[in-house]
């Protein structure tokens, strides 16, 4: 079954690396950065941060055991390549997009 997924493999990576980044320059390259002014934020981005390179690492372990069995491994890996750069750059939008939404929201609750 997991040899069936090799086709998304690169999505995930785009999905949850960009994830990923997005935390950590959200928490850890913002010069200003207070948690205290961003009591939602810097927990959400820690535990999210977390867990996507958790899915990274894991989704990688996976791949790796694909990639063994795969016989034109040169096509696959340029393959893998792009389509993951795409995504993470298209995931890296719909992230800004979702944590300016949840951000509205947040500040119009008052919370």
């Amino acid at each position: 079954m997991l040899n069936k997924l090799k086709k998304i493999y690169p999505f995930f990576y785009g999905a949850f690396g960009s994830l990923g980044f997005w935390c950590y320059a959200s928490v850890f390259c913002v010069l200003d950065y207070r948690p205290s002014e961003h009591p939602y934020a810097h927990p959400f981005c820690v535990i999210a941060g977390i867990i996507s390179l958790a899915c990274c690492l894991a989704v990688f372990c996976f791949d790796i055991s694909a990639f063994i069995d795969e016989e034109r491994k040169f096509s696959r890996l340029l393959r893998e390549i792009t389509i993951t750069i795409c995504s993470f750059f298209v995931f890296s939008f719909i992230w800004l997009d979702l944590w300016n939404a949840v951000s509205a929201f947040i500040k119009y609750k008052g919370w």
